[in-house]
């Protein structure tokens, strides 16, 4: 057989199997929309998401009640993804998404609780690295958090979808906040504890603040 070259293959091969690590403004597609419940009780949604280059980002988890039902500060962003990707609301089902195996030590192809009706759709996420304390070995990590979502069509924010404006003006503005502060710092520090900031910190720049009744879509 002959070959042809494909620009976008041969760019893709220098990307295979590699992890967004750097904090940025991001367009690709969610592989991973899992329903999480935490030791606590504390439940939400669990994305993973892979970018136009290839690189991916695992494990954007956002935390959005608690067990006895109080709203976090990541209801926002949830509600900022549906609006961007101009869905109304989501129900749980079964996904099938890659989950890193300890027992086996590689990815493996598994069956979760999750959304099924986001898997696969295409969004604009600023991903802002952040450093926090493992609760167990009290180790610094680092990992990706959303600090924004925005229309991959279009660039709109959640806000401006709402407002039915048609020109992206927020998201330049996004980008210059995040560029200020790459990293975000939520290491212990001798006060409140790492897992509750965690659960209950949510990325500033969502654009998204209350849905309207008049949604336009």
């Amino acid at each position: 057989m002959s070959y042809d070259l494909d620009t976008s293959s041969a760019k893709a091969a220098d990307n295979i199997n590699t992890s967004i690590r750097e904090s940025g403004k991001y367009i690709g597609t969610i592989t991973r929309a899992e329903a999480l419940l935490s030791d606590k009780g504390t439940r939400g949604l669990g994305l993973s998401f892979k970018s136009k280059d290839g690189a991916s980002a695992d494990y954007l988890d956002i935390y959005t009640h608690k067990k006895n039902g109080e709203e976090l500060m990541g209801v926002k962003t949830v509600n900022a993804l549906l609006a961007c990707l101009q869905m109304r609301g989501i129900k749980d089902g079964t996904i099938k998404c890659e989950k890193w195996d300890n027992t086996s030590k590689k990815r493996e192809t598994v069956e979760v609780n999750g959304y099924p009706d986001l898997m696969g759709k295409e969004i604009g996420f600023l991903l802002q690295k952040t450093l926090e304390t493992n609760n167990r070995t009290g180790a610094d990590v680092e990992r990706l958090s959303i600090f924004g979502v925005f229309s991959a069509k279009t660039e709109l924010t959640a806000s401006e979808i709402l407002d039915k404006k048609v020109n992206p003006e927020r998201l330049a503005k996004m980008v210059e906040v995040l560029a200020a502060r790459p990293v975000r710092d939520n290491r212990d520090k001798g006060g409140r504890p790492a897992n509750v900031r965690a659960a209950t910190s949510s990325p500033s720049g969502t654009g998204f603040d209350d849905m309207d009744d008049d949604i336009p879509f």
